[in-house]
C-alpha cells in the first residue's frame, strides 16, 4: 500500500465512524485544509468509479447550482445513468423495475426541487432490492453557485423532506474560509484528520525515483524533496535539491518549475536573514515569470508580500501595482481586486485616507465585472465594509449598501470573511 492509499484508508475509517456515530443525520459538512479536502474528494471519486470495492454507493455531483427548481433533477439524471448499469448487472438474479422518478406534486410551500429529489431517491430503495441494507453517499461539489442563500434553502428543504437515514448528503468546506453560514441545524460537521504532507511527499519522491534517467520524474522528485527538507528546516539539504531542480527545469524550458524553485530558495534566504540575497532571487524569478500570465501576476504578488515582511512598504505597493496591471492585461479581475485592496489598506491611515478610498472604490468598480459566484469568493464584501466605515452617513454609503444587498442579499454583512492575506501574513499589522 503506497502513501496515498494509506491516507485514503484513514479517510475511509474516519468517514464511516462519522456515519455510525450520527446515524440519523442527513447532511454532513466535512471541514479541512485545501489539500485534505482534495484527498476527501479523491476518496469519493475512487469509490464512485468502483476503483475500490465497497458495499455502499458513492457519487460526486459537480454540476453547477443555477436553478433551485432544477438542481435536484440534474442529480437524479446522474443517478439514473448509474442505476441503468446497476440494473443490467442484477436483472438476471433479482427483479429490478425501471426507475421513474416521482412527478412533481405541485406543492407550492417549497422553494426548490429538493423535496422531489428526496422522494425520488427514497423510492429507489423500493424498486431496487440490492440496495436494501446499503447507503447512498452524495458529495455535493457544484463548481459554481448562482445564489448561496437559495442553495442553503435547497439543503434545508432536503433535510426536511428526506424520510430515510440511508441517504446522506455531504458538503466540504475549507476550515478557515467558510462559504455557507445558514445550513440546517441538524447537520453534522467534522474536521478531517490532518494529513502528514511531509511524509506523503517523501514517499512519493521515493516512488518517482525508480526512473533515474527520466528528467521529468527527477525534477518532480527534487521539488518534493526540497519541500520536505524545507518543512523540517533542513535548509542546506533543501538548497541542494532546489539547485538540481533549477538545472533540470532550465534545460527543458520549464519556466514555472524554475520560478517555483527560485521562490523557495528566496524564502530560505529570508528565514536565514539574508534579505538582500533573497531580494536578488525575487528579481530573478520575476524576470523569468514575465508580465503576461497569471503565474507572472502571482510571482509579483509574492514579491509584494516579501517586501512587506522586510518592512519596505512603498516598494511593496509598486509590486502589487505591477501585479494588478498584469491582472488587467490578462483579464483576471480577481487578481486586480486583491492587489488594489492590499494597496488600499497599505495606504489607509487616519490622517489621509484619500488614496485608500480611490483603491477601495476601484475594487468595487472591478467587482461589477464578476459573476455572482466570483463576487462571493472575492474580497469585495470586506472592501465594502471598509468603505462604509469611511463614508459614514452619506449618500455614497446608501448606494453602496444597496449594491451589495442586490448582489449578496440583505444579510451580506453577517458573512464577511477577512481575506486570507490578512489572517496569514505575520506583518498584517502594517496594513
Amino acid at each position: 500500500m503506497n502513501s496515498v492509499e494509506l491516507e485514503l484508508l484513514k479517510i475511509d475509517k474516519q468517514w464511516y465512524r462519522q456515519v455510525k456515530e450520527n446515524a440519523d443525520v442527513r447532511l454532513f459538512v466535512c471541514l479541512g485544509e485545501k489539500h485534505t479536502l482534495k484527498l476527501f474528494d479523491g476518496y469519493f471519486r475512487s469509490h464512485g468509479a468502483e476503483e475500490v470495492e465497497t458495499k455502499d454507493l458513492f457519487l460526486v455531483h459537480y454540476r453547477p447550482f443555477e436553478d433551485a427548481l432544477q438542481y435536484g433533477h440534474t442529480l437524479i439524471e446522474d443517478l439514473q445513468l448509474a442505476y441503468g448499469l446497476w440494473r443490467e448487472e442484477h436483472t438476471s438474479s433479482v427483479g429490478c423495475s425501471a426507475w421513474l422518478p416521482d412527478a412533481d406534486d405541485g406543492n407550492t410551500t417549497f422553494k426548490t426541487d429538493a423535496r422531489f429529489t428526496a422522494k425520488s431517491l427514497t423510492r429507489l430503495y423500493e424498486i431496487f432490492p440490492p440496495l436494501q441494507g446499503h447507503k447512498i453517499f452524495i458529495l455535493l461539489s457544484p463548481h459554481a453557485i448562482s445564489d448561496i442563500s437559495l442553495f442553503e434553502i435547497w439543503l434545508q428543504e432536503w433535510c426536511v423532506s428526506l424520510l430515510t437515514d440511508d441517504i446522506k448528503l455531504i458538503l466540504s468546506e475549507q476550515s478557515g474560509s467558510r462559504l455557507f453560514h445558514h445550513l440546517p441545524d441538524d447537520r453534522n460537521e467534522f474536521e478531517l484528520e490532518e494529513t502528514d504532507i511531509a511524509s506523503l511527499m517523501n514517499n512519493v519522491a521515493a516512488q518517482t525515483a525508480q526512473a533515474p534517467n527520466d528528467d521529468e520524474s527527477w525534477l518532480q522528485q527534487q521539488m518534493l524533496l526540497a519541500n520536505l527538507h524545507f518543512s523540517k528546516r533542513e535548509f542546506d539539504a533543501a538548497d541542494v535539491a532546489l539547485d538540481n531542480a533549477i538545472r533540470i527545469a532550465k534545460r527543458h524550458g520549464h519556466v514555472e518549475a524554475e520560478c517555483t524553485a527560485h521562490l523557495l530558495k528566496a524564502y530560505i534566504l529570508l528565514i536565514q536573514g539574508k534579505t538582500a540575497e533573497a531580494d536578488d532571487r525575487f528579481q530573478c524569478l520575476q524576470e523569468l515569470a514575465g508580465k503576461n500570465s497569471l503565474f507572472g501576476a502571482q510571482m509579483h504578488m509574492n514579491y509584494g508580500g516579501f517586501l512587506l515582511s522586510i518592512r519596505k512598504k512603498e516598494q511593496a505597493v509598486k509590486a502589487f501595482e505591477q501585479a494588478a496591471e498584469i491582472g488587467e492585461k490578462i483579464q483576471n479581475p480577481m487578481i486586480e481586486i486583491e492587489c488594489y485592496r492590499i494597496i488600499g489598506q497599505l495606504k489607509d491611515n487616519l490622517l489621509n485616507d484619500k488614496d485608500a478610498l480611490s483603491y477601495y472604490e476601484k475594487c468595487i468598480l472591478i467587482g461589477d465585472r464578476l459573476d455572482n459566484t466570483e463576487f462571493r469568493q472575492s474580497s469585495i464584501s470586506y472592501v465594502a465594509v471598509l468603505l462604509l466605515k469611511k463614508y459614514g452617513n452619506t449618500e455614497k454609503a446608501t448606494l453602496l449598501r444597496e449594491k451589495m444587498e442586490l448582489r449578496l442579499g440583505n444579510a451580506w454583512e453577517q458573512s464577511v470573511n477577512i481575506p486570507d492575506f490578512d489572517r496569514q501574513n505575520p506583518y498584517s499589522s502594517l496594513l
